[in-house]
């Protein structure tokens, strides 16, 4: 029979420890709930007059400068003692004038330099005879040299002397009319007359 009345004594722990938990969960839940109602009444108490504000600095108004409130002075303005006098808008545009482009120059070109040609002299001269079918054809020589001497065709392939007359040599031949080469030796060494033409290596001369 005792240990019956004890069973019946003993309360179980788990129904108290629950019911704390509930009052926590409660409690927190209401200071949670507190903080967000506090915060929204705050924010539009605090910001009601920052509203109000910007609206006043909306509705401001600004008066309109005109150009009958700006007054120009006409009186001239005086700088370092030199007098200048005002200029309207309407002359500005025409006062303003860009001054001319300077016209680059360019240098004159230099002219080509001219090269000297050596003066041509007449080292073959012809003279027809009317009465002769053969014509007097004298040849020159104005180079150096102490043995001069013409070879051609009309040589029979025979060296012929140039005598020296001042500063050329020189020699006169009979030749029939057509065309020939020739060759002077000066001093043993053939060389072609630099005032004739030229024609498989030596001077190529025609006479009519």
């Amino acid at each position: 029979m005792e240990n019956e009345n004890l069973d019946l004594d003993v309360k179980p722990a788990g129904n108290k420890d629950l019911w704390l938990f509930l009052i926590i969960v409660d409690i927190i839940f209401l200071c949670v709930f507190g903080f967000f109602i506090y915060k929204h009444f705050s924010a539009r108490l605090f910001e009601t007059p920052a509203a109000a504000v910007s609206e006043q600095t909306q509705t401001v108004n600004v008066p309109e400068i005109t150009e009958t409130d700006i007054v120009v002075s006409e009186e001239p303005i005086v700088v370092d003692s030199a007098t200048v006098a005002p200029v309207s808008n309407a002359e500005t545009p025409a006062a303003i004038v860009e001054a001319p482009k300077a016209q680059e120059v360019k240098p004159a070109e230099a002219a080509p330099a001219v090269v000297a040609q050596p003066e041509k002299k007449e080292s073959v001269i012809v003279k027809v005879n009317p009465k002769s079918k053969y014509r007097r054809v004298t040849f020159r020589w104005f180079g150096e040299g102490e043995k001069v001497s013409i070879v051609s065709g009309f040589t029979m392939a025979k060296p012929q002397a140039l005598r020296k007359r001042g500063d050329y040599w020189e020699t006169t031949l009979s030749i029939a009319p057509g065309a020939y080469k020739f060759l002077y030796i000066i001093d043993g060494k053939n060389t072609l007359d630099p005032y004739s033409e030229e024609k498989d290596g030596r001077s190529y001369i025609v006479i009519e």
